[in-house]
C-alpha cells in the first residue's frame, strides 16, 4: 500500500528477494561462517596506529569550542601506550561534537585496501537500557578541503573490558563535510590520506571510547557482536527506546549515518543474545536487517531499521498496532529461508536456502525528507507487560497508531 506522510508518499508494498540475490547472500553465509572470531591482524594490514608498536604522540584533541560550543574531551595513553583512551562530555547548548585527531605528515595510499578495521575495548558493562555509542572515523586527503566519515558504533557487551571490532568498508567514507557543510559532489581520495579522526557527535552526556589499533585490510571482514544476556521483555523494550531515542536525534540533526549504526547495533546484539530474545524475535529482526542491506537511500534504511524495532515493541504488546507502515512478519528465523548473524559490521544476512517463506519488501520508491523537523521526545509513560505473547499478531490486527505517550516515532514525528 502508500502512505501519505509530511515527507511525501512512501510505498510499503512486499516484493521478494531476487535469485541473483539469494545467490550472492550464500556466498555471505559461507564468509561468516568463515569468520567466527573477531579479525585478526592480516599479513596483507598496514597499521596506522596503535596495535603491535603503540600509539603515536601525534594525536590532539579538538571540541566544538572553535565553534561556540561547550563540549569537552580528554586524551590519555594506556598499558604502555597500547590503548588510546578518550573521553569527554557531549553539550548540545551551541555546539555537540568532541574529536582526537592525528596529522598525517607522509599521506598514505590506501587505494589498494578494502576497508579499515577498529579495534575497540568496551567500557559500558550492559545494563539494558544504555544504546550503543555512535562515532565517525573521519579520513582527509591532501587534495580536498573536505573530511570523509564512515559511521560506527562501540557495540554492547555484557561488560567491560571485552575486546571486539569494527570493519569500516573504504566505500563507505562517502559523507564529505567541512565546518558542518557537507559537499555532495566530492569524494575521497583514497592515494593520498594525510589526516585521521574520531568524533563523537550530537549524543548528549558523558562518553568513554578505547582504541587499541586502527588498521587498514585487503579484504572484507565479517566481525560477529559480543554475546548478551537479556533478562526479559522490559530489558528489549528499554533498550529499543534508548536505542530510539539516540538514533532519532541523530537523524533530525542530519547523521544519518550515525542513526543507522546505532540502531544497527542495537538489533544485532539483540540477534546474539544468548537468551531472553524468542526465534520470533530474531526472525522480525533479521527481515529488518535484510530489507535494509537492499536499500540504497540512507533516509530509507534508517526508517526500515526503525519501523523493525517498532515491529518488535508491538509483537511484545508495548504498542499499539500500525498497518500503514511496513513492518517484519511475526515469523521465526527458522520459516523465513534466510538466516542472519549478530555482527558488529559488515554483512548480517546470510542466505541460507533458495526457497524462502517470506521475503523483505524492497526499498520505497520516494526518498524521504532530509531536513529535520522535530527534536526526539521523552521515554514512554505506559507500563509495559512483561510476558511476550504466546502467538504472532495477527497482520490484519495492526491500526494506526496515534501515539500521545510521548514515544519518539524517529523522532517525535510520524511516518
Amino acid at each position: 500500500g502508500t502512505r501519505n506522510t509530511e515527507h511525501g508518499t512512501r510505498n510499503t508494498g512486499a516484493v521478494g528477494l531476487t535469485e541473483g540475490t539469494m545467490m550472492q547472500r550464500l556466498f555471505l553465509f559461507l564468509g561468516v561462517l568463515m569468520c567466527s572470531a573477531a579479525p585478526g591482524r592480516g599479513a596483507g594490514d598496514l597499521p596506522l596506529d596503535g596495535g603491535e608498536d603503540g600509539w603515536s604522540s601525534a594525536w590532539r584533541v579538538q571540541v566544538d569550542g572553535v565553534m561556540g560550543g561547550r563540549s569537552s574531551g580528554s586524551l590519555e595513553f594506556l598499558d604502555s601506550r597500547s590503548v588510546l583512551h578518550f573521553t569527554g562530555n557531549i553539550n548540545l547548548n551551541g555546539g555537540g561534537f568532541s574529536s582526537v585527531r592525528k596529522s598525517i605528515r607522509n599521506p598514505i595510499d590506501l587505494s589498494g585496501y578494502a576497508g579499515i578495521v577498529i579495534d575497540l575495548v568496551t567500557t559500558v558493562a550492559h545494563n539494558g537500557a544504555t544504546p550503543p555509542l555512535g562515532m565517525h572515523l573521519q579520513l582527509h586527503d591532501s587534495s580536498s578541503r573536505y573530511g570523509y566519515a564512515s559511521a560506527f558504533s562501540a557495540p554492547l557487551s555484557e561488560f567491560a573490558g571485552e575486546e571486539t571490532s569494527v570493519y569500516l568498508p573504504m566505500s563507505s567514507f562517502d559523507r564529505g563535510s567541512r565546518m558542518g557543510y557537507q559537499c555532495s559532489n566530492c569524494a575521497l581520495n583514497r592515494r593520498s590520506i594525510n589526516e585521521m579522526d574520531v568524533y563523537v557527535l550530537f549524543q548528549e552526556g558523558n562518553f568513554d571510547v578505547k582504541i587499541k589499533a586502527i588498521r587498514a585490510v585487503g579484504e572484507q571482514q565479517v566481525v560477529p557482536s559480543p554475546v548478551l544476556t537479556i533478562s526479559s521483555n522490559d530489558e528489549i523494550r528499554e533498550l529499543i527506546v534508548s536505542t530510539i531515542s539516540r538514533g532519532g536525534s541523530l537523524y533530525d540533526y542530519g547523521y544519518y549515518e550515525l542513526c543507522i549504526s546505532v540502531y544497527a547495533s542495537t538489533l544485532n546484539s539483540m540477534l546474539a543474545a544468548d537468551s531472553g530474545v524468542t526465534g520470533v524475535l530474531k526472525g522480525m529482526i533479521c527481515q529488518g536487517l535484510s530489507r535494509a542491506s537492499a536499500q540504497n537511500n540512507k533516509g530509507d534504511k534508517a526508517w526500515t531499521l526503525r519501523y523493525t524495532m517498532d515491529g518488535v515493541l508491538e509483537h511484545l504488546g508495548f504498542l499499539d498496532s500500525d498497518d500503514l507502515s511496513w513492518r517484519p512478519l511475526a515469523t521465526s528465523m527458522s520459516d523465513l529461508g534466510y538466516a542472519c548473524e549478530g555482527v558488529t559490521s559488515g554483512e548480517s544476512i546470510a542466505t541460507s536456502t533458495l526457497s524462502p517463506s517470506s521475503k523483505p519488501s524492497p526499498a520505497p520508491s520516494t526518498p524521504p525528507s532530509t531536513t529535520p523537523t522535530s527534536k526526539p521526545s521523552a521515554l514512554p509513560t505506559v507500563k509495559p507487560t512483561t510476558q511476550a505473547p504466546t502467538e504472532p499478531v495477527p497482520l490484519s490486527t495492526y491500526k494506526h497508531h496515534h501515539d500521545d505517550s510521548g514515544y519518539n516515532r524517529h523522532a517525535d514525528f510520524d511516518r
